[in-house]
């Protein structure tokens, strides 16, 4: 019987049985599943490697009886040509699934291991929060038109948009390899123009920041660290008491927890001192800040907002206190080459061929550099300055 708009009004299902199958006369394989329930299907059926293999091509209700036809005969033509109609739909439902936010956990399970915790940090925030729309996409179907619409959306911060790009591609190569995808769309898309990196901070302004921050509190405490021996935020936000020597007056990083990969000494000025001897060792956690015991500090932008509703200080970081240190210790007269050991840079006499064989860390020098900055950094706060003299020849 050829299956009709008018003949599927006759169809039925016999006493005593759960579903029955009615074939089209004309199209081999295709008919109209009928159930219990009452339900009703269009399905066409189908011979395969010795296997009979079965596809719903939807409801009855949805789909009328020409396109339903139409359907069935696109597949028994593609069966005579030898294909598997099935498994191409299996295929592609497994794609549809193969989103671009279920790949990214396995990504960032992958990167666990290999990258610092504050990098980790920085990937979650770029895949997980800035890319979010593209989360329930096929990952295969992300094109560069989608990711360059998500870059535009954070314009207003090209830095942002320009670390999120490359997370991305590193992302998308990962998932390349993974065989997910067959090209990265990513790579041809813009850079945005980004503003020099060249802020610093003046000693006015410096003497207004650390005057408003609290007596006490992580972010305080944290910050004027921060501006007494130029360390890296996270590097300090996320200290941990068992990297704290104060029989040897040091702060000693391990080299998981530098961008370097090295160990790294920053010798404790009195000031650094006295603020960490404040702050109560409670034994349920080795990190010095942060309330949660299994982490650091992590309200930045919080406290930040908040400082600067105070201060009314022209647009500035936390790393221009980095900046801040590197110029004003310049200035005072530390050797170059100390403040960027301080700073733990590898670059210049550390770096190449001399970097694999000079290992010196000047730990005296930088005491006495760090000691220095404290009290030049004493005499800025109370607004003394002209009393200091630069320090000279300190190597």
């Amino acid at each position: 019987m050829r299956l009709t708009k008018t003949n599927l009004t006759i169809l039925h299902l016999p006493r005593g049985r759960s579903d029955i199958t009615h074939f089209d006369s004309d199209i081999g394989g295709f008919g109209v599943r009928i159930r219990q329930s009452g339900a009703r299907s269009w399905v066409f059926q189908y011979d395969f490697a010795g296997k009979t293999k079965r596809i719903t091509l939807g409801k009855v209700s949805a789909i009328d009886v020409a396109k339903a036809r139409a359907m069935a005969s696109e597949l028994h033509a593609k069966v005579r040509l030898g294909q598997d109609p099935a498994a191409v739909k299996a295929e592609s439902a497994a794609r549809a699934a193969e989103t671009f936010g279920a790949a990214v956990q396995p990504y960032l399970q992958w990167q666990h291991a290999r990258v610092r915790s504050s990098t980790l940090r920085h990937l979650e925030r770029h895949l997980l929060v800035n890319l979010a729309p593209l989360h329930s996409l096929p990952i295969n179907q992300v094109d560069r038109r989608a990711i360059a619409a998500q870059l535009a959306r954070m314009n207003g911060s090209p830095v942002q948009a320009n670390r999120t790009r490359s997370t991305l591609t590193s992302f998308l190569n990962w998932a390349m390899r993974e065989g997910l995808i067959d090209s990265n769309p990513a790579l041809a898309t813009n850079k945005y123009p980004e503003r020099s990196r060249d802020r610093v901070l003046t000693n006015a302004e410096l003497r207004t920041l650390w005057l408003a921050l609290p007596e006490e509190g992580d972010f305080s405490d944290i910050v004027r660290i921060l501006i007494l021996c130029g360390a890296r935020e996270r590097e300090i936000s996320d200290l941990r008491w068992s990297e704290v020597n104060f029989e040897k007056g040091i702060i000693e990083l391990p080299p998981h927890r530098t961008k370097n990969r090295r160990k790294h000494v920053i010798p404790m000025s009195g000031a650094v001192r006295a603020i960490l001897e404040k702050r109560e060792q409670n034994g349920r956690s080795d990190f010095v800040f942060g309330t949660s015991g299994t982490s650091g500090f992590s309200g930045w932008s919080r406290c930040k907002e908040r400082l600067d509703e105070t201060i009314k200080i022209p647009h500035w970081t936390i790393h221009d206190l980095r900046r801040f240190f590197s110029t004003g210790a310049n200035e005072i007269g530390v050797e170059p080459h100390i403040v960027e050991t301080i700073l733990g840079h590898v670059s210049g006499f550390r770096g190449g061929v001399a970097g694999r064989y000079n290992h010196a860390v000047f730990e005296s020098q930088k005491a006495t550099a760090l000691n220095r900055w404290a009290s030049h950094v004493a005499a800025v706060i109370e607004n003394r300055i002209d009393s200091v003299t630069p320090l000279r020849g300190v190597s």
